[in-house]
């Protein structure tokens, strides 16, 4: 039975890349650039700089996903309030014993446009990226059917016909935020990337499309008194025949206002579909924040309530991230931008 497990997952890593679908993580807000390329730059200090990792499944620890990312914003003063953003990330999605790697770098860029009419203040940002990415597979570590029939550990159909590739993308979004009586924020964002859907091989028999992606996020920041804050937030995406919904809410206390200091504490509920499956359950995410100065630690757990958990291997999903602005001398202006 055991022999049938190993082989088994060793089929998985060969299929799971043909969806070609892009990683997920559940604090989505802790990577800006990768939600869209219209956040780019959008924040009250002049660098920003983002990382994530998430653990899919703890205990088989077979799906790791890590991003970083630095982005500024230029040219405040100077346009008078609105300004550009600029941005490089980076992300890597391995699977399995680095049997499958995928690699993205991205470069972005925002152009931000601030509105200010009294208790009314409108931003419109419109971005773009350039997509850079590379896909590889590693067989050093899969375990072939042959090894148990005839203790030859070998692909059966020859690996020496797969390959690595490497492509370019690009990617567009809007986005657009309204300070109400300089208190409540509301935003909306819209993001397509992957537009050119690039085509690649694995194999020579074989052909792998890389889905264009579309998102859609709505956040608002509603205070109640001073120190209390509520956050409703929600993301959707789809991707060929994929999609994924999140929704839920996370509450905010402000325990100090001279060092900005807060705590968070939110519940998420997550929804997916595959090809013309409806949306269904699949997990609920269950996180915390804190902030202090310019640094934002975020610790979520994604609690599995999909058919995987019948499963003892498939419990849920760990995730961290961390975040610090960095702030140049006599060069901040106030930023109306999405706030999570």
């Amino acid at each position: 039975m055991k022999k049938n497990y190993i082989l088994l997952f060793a089929i998985c890593l060969l299929v799971s890349p043909i969806f070609s679908q892009d990683f997920h993580l559940s604090q989505y807000w802790a990577t800006p650039l990768n939600i869209n390329p219209a956040n780019t730059g959008a924040f009250n200090k002049n660098i920003r700089l983002s990382s994530s990792y998430r653990n899919q499944w703890i205990q088989n620890n077979s799906f790791n996903s890590f991003y970083a990312s630095v982005d500024a914003n230029v040219l405040r003063k100077k346009l008078n309030g609105d300004y550009l953003g600029i941005g490089l990330s980076f992300s890597q999605e391995l699977e399995g014993k680095n049997s499958f790697r995928n690699t993205n770098f991205i470069f972005s860029f925002a152009y931000n446009k601030k509105i200010d009419k009294q208790k009314l203040i409108h931003n419109f940002s419109l971005g773009f990226n350039t997509i850079y990415t590379s896909k590889q597979i590693n067989f050093t570590n899969l375990v072939y059917g042959n090894l148990f029939e005839n203790g030859n550990n070998f692909d059966p159909i020859d690996f020496y016909n797969y390959k690595n590739n490497s492509f370019f993308d690009l990617g567009l979004g809007l986005n657009y935020s309204l300070l109400l009586n300089k208190k409540h924020l509301f935003n909306i964002g819209f993001s397509s990337t992957n537009i050119l859907e690039q085509a690649f091989d694995y194999y020579i028999y074989s052909q792998v499309l890389v889905y264009r992606k579309h998102t859609v996020n709505f956040s608002s920041e509603l205070h109640i008194n001073n120190s209390f804050t509520i956050i409703p937030l929600s993301y959707f995406q789809t991707q060929g025949p994929h999609s994924e919904f999140i929704f839920g809410t996370y509450f905010k206390y402000l325990l100090t206002n001279r060092n900005k200091t807060a705590l968070y504490l939110g519940l998420q509920y997550r929804l997916v579909s595959h090809y013309s499956k409806p949306l269904a359950r699949d997990a609920v995410i269950l996180g915390s924040r804190a902030k202090y100065k310019s640094f934002d630690l975020g610790i979520s757990y994604d609690f599995t309530i999909s058919s995987l958990r019948n499963s003892t291997t498939l419990i849920g999903s760990p995730e961290i991230s961390l975040s610090y602005e960095i702030s140049l001398k006599n060069s901040n202006t106030m930023t109306i931008c999405p706030s999570f």
